[in-house]
C-alpha cells in the first residue's frame, strides 16, 4: 500500500483541517500577546505535514509533563541545577527545540549510566 499524503493523514486522523488546527492550538501555546483566534488564523496557512508534526511534538511534551518539567529534566541531566540563568534560557526555547535537546541529552546519558 502506498504511503498516505499529509492531506490524507489529516482527513484520516482528524476529519478536517479545522479540527487539526484546534488540536494544535490546544497542545502548542500561542506566542506571548497573541490570542488563540489569531494563532489559529495564522496556522491556517501552515502545511499539513508541519501541523501533523506539531501535534506529535505537543503530545510528546504533554506526556513528559510539559515545558517546565522538560526544562527541569534538562537542567538535571546537565548537572547545572544551581545555574538559574541557564535554566531560564532553556525554558524559553521553542517546544520542538526543547524536546530535541531533552531527547539528545537523555540518549547520551543512558550509555554513561551503564
Amino acid at each position: 500500500m502506498a504511503k498516505l499524503s499529509p492531506l490524507q493523514n489529516v482527513k484520516k486522523l482528524f476529519g478536517n483541517k479545522e479540527q487539526l488546527l484546534s488540536k494544535v492550538a490546544d497542545l502548542i501555546p500561542a506566542n506571548e500577546g497573541e490570542s488563540r483566534e489569531d494563532f489559529i488564523k495564522r496556522l491556517k496557512y501552515v502545511a499539513n505535514a508541519k501541523l501533523l508534526r506539531l501535534v506529535e511534538i505537543g503530545e510528546k511534551v504533554k506526556g513528559l509533563g510539559g515545558r517546565a518539567a522538560i526544562a527541569s529534566k534538562i537542567v538535571e541531566i546537565k548537572a547545572q541545577a544551581k545555574d538559574k540563568d541557564f535554566a531560564a534560557k532553556i525554558a524559553k526555547l521553542p517546544l520542538p527545540r526543547l524536546l530535541d535537546v531533552f531527547q539528545t541529552l537523555s540518549r547520551k546519558a543512558k550509555p554513561a549510566k551503564s
